[in-house]
């Protein structure tokens, strides 16, 4: 054991009990003989304490100071009695025994000043200081070691061993504690959980969250007392080393750091001041710094410059103008600039400087581009979402509401009037259409209709989430925290939060609600606030493109040819085969049918409205079957020889499993696929393949006067009754039509009887063209045009621009905000158990905030005018933080949806509040404030920083440089659709499926729901590919997977952050996705055709700078060059590689373009989007 070891072996026993005669002795000798242990004994007692409660000094002495210990050797008091007073005579004197002794050892003092006498002690490393840190919270996470050995030199105030003593105090004292600054995290962090607000879990009645109860007397003592270390009870437990004292205490995890420590022991030494929290006060607009500095561009700058000059730091030079437009227009619009405005604003920014800035920030504010950027956060805020949630996670229509959105923002329209409508726009009076939309907001948390569910515990769980979702967005506090108790950081109780919730209690709601991909109610038909500029232009160009179709005749006889074959040839072979149903259900109409003994299925009632059934098939033995046949046959209970005497059905969708086990529902995993779809004779303009359309666009009627009707689908493989002796058959039967009263499910073998045609049409096709006549000549062409595959793209072209008319023209269904004429009561809820009804409450506001003003009960329309008060704390804060975050990549709170307690203290409260209170004063103008930001120096800073700043701001909070960070999902996909030329920028209207992989719905899907509640993926076609991202249809149990890569959330609930990740699945995203390669292969055949004869070399600089928007450097010209000899040596001798690579996706293939050539150019797009700066806003 060393010297060292053993003497904190005997400092430790000191502390439990007095030394013997023999640990006297040994000590003594340690400390003469061991510099190291005396170093170490020294470290641990504080002779100046001792002296000074005696009433003397220490002498100054040459050399090393000394201590050393006679026969007296100090002695503890015994645990349990440690009164101060009691033991200060015994320290004294033990201190004057223990000078005697040292100048017996090693002489007098080589000076004397007078009759004071001061040792010094010679550190061979002076400990560094270490100033109060602007963030609390980042000292929280310091990895200072606290040191094990302390001895106790002095007494408690309660019943203590004694106090030990602190460590000298590593702060800087050029800088005063500030409560809400440097204290307040730290207590929020470790104490206040206990100690805090919840007086239901408030423990040893000690409420440290406020001055009252940290000075409470506590029975003879108190946790805090001002200007007085040593009677403050809670520093005696903050340093304690008695783990059942220790504060916080071992079980909770939590440690005070040593620079913790000091800010706590200086600010009640300062005198523990206390500050009312930040956020709850009413922001003043204090006076800019004047920092006399040319970098100043406007008031933004003057605060970040003077903070700047505090830490010694200066901001960085500003950024080169490619860099500053291309900033501006992915910050503003979410798209990168093109070629040609960025050699624009170049030569404009050279001639007129700061008007050619602003002049682009007007065009880019006024970019209907501007609406769709900026509503990427918030539709996460407002959980916006294509499909309900939970487990069946079923379609749902708001896409009028996130219209709406992007309107606002494209319209100005004031943050205040923006909150209004959002909140309470039902119950403005004379609302607008618009106004009603605008209440989606709060409609588009998650719901269910999933049986076995409560409904009155759903409607609590919606209710609990518009609390969360309006709490967090537009006051930044963590209300959802006092649903079960009190708050445990902030002055929020119970009650407040029911009170808060008693405003969104109201709707006319239902707890089950929302299935079949029918909007849950309250919801109303509306129209689409997107301006319909493009009307007139998408009728011509509708127009043109019909007169196209009627008369191109591009591929006329080859399919003419091959349907001519498929009539001649059909029924060859035919066989039906009986199969034995062995169950059949309906999950919409349980016990409502029966199965007769023929394996028919026998509806007594009918009735209408979207039915499913399945049926559990058993194969006979033998030959395998190449499909079904489902007949529809007459009521046995009726003289009717019609089979439907109340009106012919319609089948939407058949889906089919196999499996060598009987399974009553259709297995996803296990689902066949169809070749056709054929019948007995079509009713209305469906035909029979309508059934296999999985987005459910179509559908199949029998004719009304079929005797025989039936649907015929035909397998794209055989089924083996030896290896899946079983089918699930489920048939959607669609609504408005009345459901059949009796059908049967058979199987066949062989060549099908039936057509894909009417029966006019087949015998039409059956002949020679040379013989038909007018009318027959105009089916065949008429069935040509709808479904010959040369003319797929122009069909789809002429589908989607009808679609984008009925989206401008017709009104569509969306959720909205209501008042029920009978509206629930509301009460406290035991740990927010939606069955443990206590207090009665009625609407209010929590009390930590201004009062709100109503004349009687409060409204939800009182509630939002009373948070747009320009005497309210926290709303322009709150707006103003999150706006700043979206173009410095961080908000001046970091904690952008806390604004209590937990949260940050901001990098700049000065500027915070400057900006809340001029937004207010400018009419809650967001355009304004944005143009404010980005007009600064602070912005336009260059993103490189030096290895200074790197060191003293490595998150960059002061700002001394301009900020650098990855973009967000959607834009990263939007830049490559972008570049390469295949964005759509259409504005508005339903989501769109792009491309994704097959199979991923299938995991999350329930058994035989229809396409309508969007369980199965089909993937859009045309444009629809290539619209913006923020349109992606946005399943909530599955979300788009590049999206997902890039840390979009899923929308379950409300998200003020997005959290931003680094992983390998990214790149592999954005090298594999197909979306990707399209762009990439289209980017190189529009670069191969704009270049023309152009070298190589050139042609890369040419291609760099459209990806990056600035010119390559010569080196990264030469590793280019490089990599493009690789790929023509690589794909020229493999020219099929080539052509698959330059196939991917479904826009038109090159024309007159190498494929070889155009796989090398597509490989350097890939190389060239993948750039770090490619996928980054610097």
């Amino acid at each position: 054991m060393s010297d060292e070891e053993r003497i904190d072996e005997l400092l430790a026993t000191l502390t439990e009990r007095p030394f013997t005669e023999s640990e006297k002795e040994e000590l003594q000798a340690l400390l003469r003989e061991s510099p190291e242990a005396l170093d170490r004994y020294l470290d641990h007692c504080d002779v100046e304490t001792w002296l000074a409660a005696a009433g003397g000094s220490v002498t100054e002495m040459s050399g090393r100071d000394v201590i050393s210990i006679l026969d007296d050797v100090p002695e503890m008091p015994p645990a349990g009695d440690s009164k101060l007073e009691r033991y200060g005579y015994m320290l004294a004197a033990m201190a004057i025994i223990s000078l005697v002794t040292l100048v017996l050892i090693y002489g007098l003092p080589e000076e004397e000043e007078g009759n004071e006498v001061v040792l010094t002690r010679t550190v061979e490393e002076s400990e560094e200081e270490v100033s109060v840190s602007e963030s609390p919270m980042e000292l929280a996470s310091s990895t200072s070691q606290r040191d094990p050995w302390k001895v106790i030199n002095s007494t408690g105030s309660l019943n203590h061993p004694g106090l030990k003593d602190s460590p000298p105090s590593k702060v800087s004292n050029s800088r005063p504690i500030k409560f809400n600054r440097d204290v307040r995290p730290i207590l929020s962090e470790t104490c206040f959980h206990c100690h805090g607000p919840d007086e239901h879990g408030r423990r040893a009645d000690l409420r440290l969250d406020t001055k009252e109860g940290a000075v409470a007397d506590l029975g003879g003592y108190k946790a805090i007392v001002p200007g007085d270390l040593e009677k403050s009870e809670a520093w005696y437990r903050i340093i304690s080393d008695d783990a059942d004292e220790l504060m916080p205490p071992p079980e909770s995890h939590l440690v005070l750091t040593e620079e913790q420590k000091q800010i706590l022991k200086r600010w009640i030494e300062e005198g523990a001041q206390y500050e009312g929290h930040w956020a709850y006060q009413r922001p003043e607009k204090a006076e800019v710094p004047d920092t006399k500095s040319d970098w100043q561009k406007n008031e933004i700058d003057g605060f970040i410059a003077a903070r700047l000059e505090e830490e010694g730091m200066s901001p960085s030079e500003e950024a080169e103008p490619r860099t500053l437009i291309r900033r501006l227009s992915l910050d503003l619009t979410g798209l990168p600039p093109s070629p040609d405005e960025v050699e624009q604003f170049i030569l404009d920014y050279e001639k007129r400087g700061e008007q050619a800035w602003q002049d682009v920030i007007t065009q880019l504010l006024d970019s209907p581009h501007f609406g769709e950027r900026m509503a990427v956060p918030w539709l996460d805020q407002a959980r916006y979402a294509d499909t309900n949630g939970y487990s069946i996670d079923g379609g749902r229509d708001m896409w009028l509401w996130r219209d709406w959105v992007i309107q606002a923002y494209n319209s100005n329209m004031p943050f205040d009037q923006f909150a209004r409508e959002q909140l309470a726009g039902d119950l403005i009076p004379d609302a607008k259409e618009s106004q009603f939309i605008a209440t989606g907001f709060n409609r588009n948390h998650m719901i269910t209709h999933e049986g076995g569910t409560i409904p009155e515990e759903n409607l609590t769980n919606y209710t609990v989430d518009r609390v969360k979702t309006t709490s967090e967005v537009f006051l930044g506090l963590t209300m959802a925290c006092a649903q079960c108790h009190d708050h445990k950081y902030d002055p929020i109780s119970m009650k407040d939060y029911y009170e808060f919730f008693a405003f969104f209690n109201e709707l006319s709601d239902r707890g089950l609600d929302g299935n079949a991909g029918v909007n849950a109610g309250p919801k109303m038909m509306a129209h689409t606030v997107i301006p319909k500029t493009e009307l007139e232009s998408l009728r011509t160009e509708l127009a043109r493109l019909k007169a196209e179709l009627n008369s191109s005749r591009a591929g006329f006889q080859s399919w003419l040819a091959t349907v001519k074959e498929e009539e001649i040839s059909r029924g060859e072979g035919f066989d039906l085969i009986s199969l034995t149903t062995e169950d059949a259900s309906s999950p919409n109409r349980p016990g409502a049918y029966e199965v007769r003994e023929d394996g028919s299925v026998f509806l007594e009632q009918p009735g209408k409205g979207l039915n499913a059934f399945s049926h559990l098939l058993k194969l006979p033995e033998g030959e395998s079957l190449e499909g079904i046949r489902i007949h529809f046959l007459r009521n046995p209970k009726t003289s009717k020889l019609t089979p439907f005497p109340e009106g012919v059905p319609m089948i939407t969708t058949v889906l089919v499993s196999a499996d060598n086990q009987p399974a009553k529902q259709v297995d996803i995993y296990k689902q066949l696929t169809f070749e056709k779809a054929t019948a007995s004779s079509t009713g209305g303009e469906n035909i029979p393949e309508g059934v296999l359309d999985e987005r459910n666009l179509h559908w199949w009627q029998p004719s009304e006067g079929d005797r025989e009707p039936h649907l015929t689908i035909t397998f794209d493989e055989p089924v083996n009754p030896e290896k899946t002796p079983y089918l699930s058959v489920m048939v959607f039967f669609g609504k408005p039509q009345s459901l059949p009263h009796h059908w049967r499910i058979d199987g066949f073998d062989g060549e099908d009887t039936d057509s894909r045609f009417s029966r006019q049409l087949a015998a039409a096709i059956s002949k020679d063209e040379d013989g038909w006549n007018d009318t027959e000549r105009e089916l065949v062409l008429s069935a040509f045009r709808e479904y010959g595959p040369e003319l797929e793209a122009i069909r789809t072209r002429i589908a989607n621009l009808e679609e984008r008319i009925q989206v401008l023209t017709k009104p569509h269904s969306t959720m909205v905000m209501d008042v029920s004429p009978t509206p629930r009561e509301t009460h406290i809820l035991d740990r927010g158990q939606y069955d443990a009804k206590i207090e009665k409450v009625s609407t209010g506001t929590p009390r930590v905030l201004p009062p709100i003003k109503a004349a009687e009960k409060a409204t939800r329309l009182d509630l939002a005018n009373w948070l747009v008060s320009p005497d309210h704390p926290l709303t322009a804060r709150v707006a103003v933080n999150r706006i700043w975050a979206t173009f410095f990549g961080t908000g001046i709170v970091a904690t952008t949806a806390d604004f209590g307690s937990q949260g940050e203290w901001p990098s700049h409260p000065e500027l915070l509040d400057w900006l809340a209170v001029d937004f207010v004063e400018n009419g809650w103008d967001q355009k304004a404030l944005i143009r404010k930001m980005v007009s600064s120096a602070t912005y336009r800073q260059d993103s490189a920083a030096t290895a200074e700043k790197r060191e003293k701001d490595p998150n960059n909070r002061l700002l001394s440089h301009g900020p650098r960070f990855r973009l967000s999902a959607e834009f990263i996909r939007d830049q490559a659709l972008a570049v390469s030329g295949l964005l759509v920028p259409r504005v508005g209207g339903p989501s769109v499926h792009p491309y994704q992989p097959a199979g991923l719905w299938k995991e999350v899907s329930h058994f035989g729901s229809t396409p309508a509640t969007k369980q199965v993926f089909v993937a859009d076609k045309g444009e629809k590919l290539y619209r913006r991202s923020l349109y992606t249809f946005l399943k909530r149990t599955s979300p788009h997977p590049a999206m997902s890569a890039f840390d979009a959330p899923n929308r379950e609930m409300c998200i003020t952050e997005r959290g931003v990740t680094n992983t390998p699945l990214q790149a592999l995203v954005t090298l594999n996705d197909p979306q990707f390669a399209e762009a990439f292969r289209v980017f190189a055949e529009r670069l191969l055709n704009d270049t023309g004869d152009m070298d190589s070399r050139e042609r890369l600089k040419v291609a760099f700078e459209r990806v990056t928007g600035r010119v390559p450097e010569d080196s990264e010209v030469n590793a280019l060059d490089s990599f493009l000899s690789d790929e023509k040596e690589r794909y020229s001798s493999d020219p099929a590689s080539a052509k698959a690579l330059v196939s991917v996706g479904e826009s038109p293939l090159a024309v007159g373009v190498d494929p070889v050539e155009q796989a090398v150019w597509t490989q350097v797009a890939s190389l060239l989007f993948n750039l770090s700066e490619s996928l980054t806003r610097s």
